[in-house]
């Protein structure tokens, strides 16, 4: 079978289509690979596409939002969707081999394309990728929860204290309702809905019914609420989404009056539990708000899996070394016309978006989306003639 490259465009029915049946074809139907999920979690802005590459009796699937650099004259940069992704492969008799083929037809395409970066969400499952042609940077720990263990042992490795937990909401009377078709979607929306506005959490967080109903339409049969129930009414929820071998954790609240029951222990374990009863081998907890050591959150998810501590990466590339030193260039002296300092000690990329948001105002450009810090708005404003225009500038079509 000779090679086959495709790059597709998800607002195109055609291109859609051919980009679900190929990750309908995967091994794993990761559910954050899926074209609908990404355009639900889309930045503020960009062009959501794939490229795809058939080589070596296998396939590697590599989703990504296209973003227009603000006042560079047609220059753009890549940011992957939200959550774990990256070029993921399957059924290769060689990845280093496709690794080296598929590279050098995206960064040929990149060029064609005027890319000037990219930045990606590394999948935490380094066996499905192939090797990052960039560097890696950790931002945080995230946890993975062994399902292959036996019940027995799932219930028992876990701190202490989410034992403890665990055996208090069972005496508290709590139980639990695992909804598979979204019947219950409405109570999930107003317990994460209170737990957002309690928690102050920013607005790209606060997800409404339509968004939920997208889930379920693209992800049927691949998600999944557990629910605690307590005097007959729903107080605590996590919804997972789920591929072949994977379950992942996603949303979650608990309303304030049920703390003291401490439902959400016992909707995590229950969660594990039938994870594992429908095959999976792994459950991603995520991990914390920051990287800090003291981060509750991830002190919280660790207690769930206390030896499944891994590495959350991202990959970073710059892949036109010229453009990308004009428009940091172009980036500082716009911050210091307005009095504003760069931010050295930052490690978020690309460093010519870094502190944009301080450059927002009614004059300005239109936000786009941030790097490392997802869905965070930045703007862009006039770049000096200083920066080089693209020497082709192509749209972003199959190639």
């Amino acid at each position: 079978m000779s090679d086959q490259w495709q790059v597709w465009d998800a607002e195109a029915p055609a291109d859609r289509d051919e980009w679900i049946a190929l990750w309908a074809a995967s091994d794993e139907r990761q559910p954050f690979a899926h074209p609908d999920v990404c355009s639900l979690l889309r930045p503020a802005e960009g062009r959501l596409m794939a490229v795809a590459l058939s080589h070596g009796g296998g396939h590697v699937l590599y989703p990504f939002f296209l973003r227009e650099i603000s006042g560079s004259e047609g220059w753009r940069d890549i940011v992957s969707p939200y959550g774990y992704g990256g070029p993921m492969h399957w059924g290769l008799t060689d990845v280093a081999a496709t690794s080296e083929v598929f590279w050098h037809r995206f960064d040929e395409w990149a060029r064609q394309h005027s890319v000037v970066s990219e930045f990606s969400r590394l999948s935490l499952f380094g066996e499905t990728l192939l090797p990052y042609r960039g560097a890696t940077r950790k931002r945080q720990n995230n946890y993975v929860r062994d399902l292959s263990v036996s019940v027995e042992e799932l219930g028992w490795e876990v701190a202490p204290k989410v034992r403890s937990n665990v055996r208090r909401a069972r005496r508290e009377g709590v139980t639990i309702v695992i909804d598979t078709d979204g019947e219950f979607v409405d109570d999930f929306v107003r317990i994460y809905t209170e737990t957002m506005q309690r928690r102050d959490s920013a607005d790209w967080y606060r997800f409404e019914r339509p968004f939920f109903d997208g889930l379920h339409a693209a992800l049927a049969g691949q998600f999944a609420y557990v629910y605690a129930e307590l005097d007959g009414r729903l107080v605590s929820a996590d919804l997972l989404l789920f591929g072949t071998d994977t379950g992942y954790y996603f949303l979650g609240g608990t309303e304030a009056a049920a703390f003291r029951a401490r439902p959400n222990d016992l909707v995590k374990m229950e969660s594990m539990t039938w994870l594992k009863a429908r095959g999976c081998r792994s459950y991603v907890l995520g991990g914390g708000v920051t990287a800090a050591a003291d981060d509750s959150l991830d002190r919280y998810k660790r207690g769930f899996a206390p030896h499944g501590r891994v590495d959350y990466l991202t990959g970073e590339r710059i892949i036109s070394a010229q453009a990308y030193d004009a428009l940091l260039t172009a980036h500082r002296q716009r911050l210091a016309a307005r009095g504003l300092d760069f931010d050295e000690s930052s490690d978020f990329f690309p460093a010519y978006r870094r502190g944009a948001e301080l450059l927002t105002s009614a004059t300005d450009a239109a936000p786009t989306a941030g790097g490392e810090a997802s869905g965070s708005p930045t703007a862009g404003g006039s770049a000096p003639a200083a920066v080089p225009t693209p020497a082709r500038q192509a749209e972003p079509a199959r190639s």
